[in-house]
């Protein structure tokens, strides 16, 4: 049976007739993804995406795809007022929750170098300023969202992010003056990340956009050392295989970028992320222990 989600699709996408099997694969208040078998035995991902998830399809197409990314094919996307459905490429079955060895870490790492590379080669080629534009996250957007931090009930007056507030700003002019801008897929983990023949597919571009910092690599590197017990050194050194920064260099953007990364995760969590995603109340005392180790280094 065809799942309640759907069901306003069902004129719109001729496809979902053709479902013989439905497989949950995730289901959040405002995601639901399955996999389904058709009548000629073939698979597809559906997705579906409610309020500020409807909008994937508009970053493969706009970002992901222009940038010449490593991401799964896109058949087919409906929209209606506040939800949207996206038909894909089942892309591999297996992601690196799954199977968390160490080489697959330290290929994603290596990836992460390569789709930074190429999305900061054809940004200005293959995006237009409009694009660039709205997809951008700025210096001082990082800085109104650390004020929001501060403002909120959960976290106002934390001690960590009113030190934070008097370094990070000089930091993040160093950042956005030295470091070109690329993509952020800021949902970099081991749950989005598929293992392929040829490598490591990124998938769940939902929430990416555009900015020079590394949040990516960090979140990569916690979860490496979390599954697979691989150290950071040996997963900046995977990276660096893939680029030619010098590791000094390297160090300081992926502090910077942890910083970014827990900031705007922490924002999203306090203003209503924690009424979508089940039990995740839990996780920002943890984040904030991670704010705190990241401000330690660059003091």
């Amino acid at each position: 049976m065809i799942p309640t989600c759907f069901s306003d699709y069902y004129s719109m996408i001729p496809l979902l007739d053709e479902v013989t099997e439905w497989s949950l694969l995730r289901k959040w208040a405002l995601s639901e993804v399955y996999r389904v078998k058709l009548a000629t035995c073939e698979t597809r991902i559906i997705k579906w995406g409610g309020s500020e998830m409807a909008g994937e399809a508009g970053i493969y197409r706009d970002l992901v795809h222009p940038l010449q990314l490593k991401a799964p094919q896109i058949f087919e996307f409906v929209q209606l007022k506040d939800s949207g459905v996206m038909i894909m490429e089942d892309a591999g079955e297996k992601n690196l929750e799954q199977q968390p060895h160490p080489a697959h870490f330290l290929e994603a790492s290596r990836e992460l170098a390569r789709l930074r590379v190429s999305a900061t080669a054809n940004l200005e080629k293959m995006l237009s300023k409009k694009v660039i534009d709205t997809y951008s996250v700025s210096m001082e957007n990082f800085l109104v969202l650390l004020d929001d931090l501060l403002k909120s009930k959960k976290l106002a007056e934390t001690e960590v992010l009113l030190k934070l507030k008097k370094v990070l700003p000089r930091h993040l002019e160093r950042l956005y003056q030295m470091v070109p801008t690329s993509i952020v897929h800021h949902d970099y983990h081991a749950k989005n990340l598929l293992i392929q023949d040829n490598g490591i597919m990124p998938i769940d571009w939902s929430i990416s956009y555009l900015s020079p910092h590394l949040g990516d690599l960090y979140c990569l590197i916690t979860e490496a050392h979390a599954w697979s017990n691989l150290s950071r050194e040996e997963m900046v050194s995977a990276y660096l295989e893939a680029t030619d920064l010098q590791i000094d260099h390297l160090n300081w953007q992926l502090q910077i970028g942890g910083l970014c990364w827990l900031i705007k995760t922490l924002r999203w969590l306090v203003y209503g992320g924690t009424d979508i995603i089940p039990g995740s109340e839990t996780w920002i005392p943890n984040l904030l222990k991670d704010v705190e180790s990241l401000y330690q280094e660059i003091v």
